[in-house]
């Protein structure tokens, strides 16, 4: 039986990989945090008007959720194109880049506790059991004699 896959995907093109709640495309995580984390906008850029009555293009920075590097990445471009073309105010950018270098310590701590389990886990598979360990000494034993 195969079991659907969560639909996210992280800003840096992977996938969730958890298994989706029943009837939804994401898993619990991204299922729950669609509905608390609103999309916020950083920041809109309003393109300059070149003929009289045209509309000015507006194009709106979605600020990513910050789940994996190229998310952060992507939140310090905008932040330093925010202040560079003077959308965002200093203040607001020294607010904005505290937040993205704590996301990106986390991220760090994170990714360290990941892979330290992971080369545990893989330890641990290796080890035969203590009672496949305990069989085989006797054994060894009788063929020395």
């Amino acid at each position: 039986m195969e079991v659907p896959v969560c639909a996210y995907v992280k800003t840096g093109g992977g996938r969730c990989g958890s298994p989706a709640v029943k009837d939804h495309p994401y898993c619990y995580y991204h299922l729950r945090l669609r509905h608390h984390i609103p999309i916020a906008e950083l920041f809109c850029d309003i393109g300059p008007i070149t003929t009289p009555g045209q509309m000015p293009t507006i194009a709106s920075w979605d600020f990513p959720l910050l789940d994996d590097r190229a998310a952060i990445q992507i939140g310090f471009m905008q932040v330093v194109y925010g202040v560079a073309h003077g959308h965002l105010n200093p203040k607001q950018a020294r607010l904005v880049l505290g937040a993205l270098n704590g996301a990106s310590v986390n991220l760090k701590l994170m990714e360290r506790a990941v892979a330290q389990l992971r080369k545990q886990e893989r330890t641990e598979v290796k080890k035969p059991p203590a009672s496949v360990k305990e069989s085989a000494k006797p054994n060894a034993k009788r063929q020395s004699r």
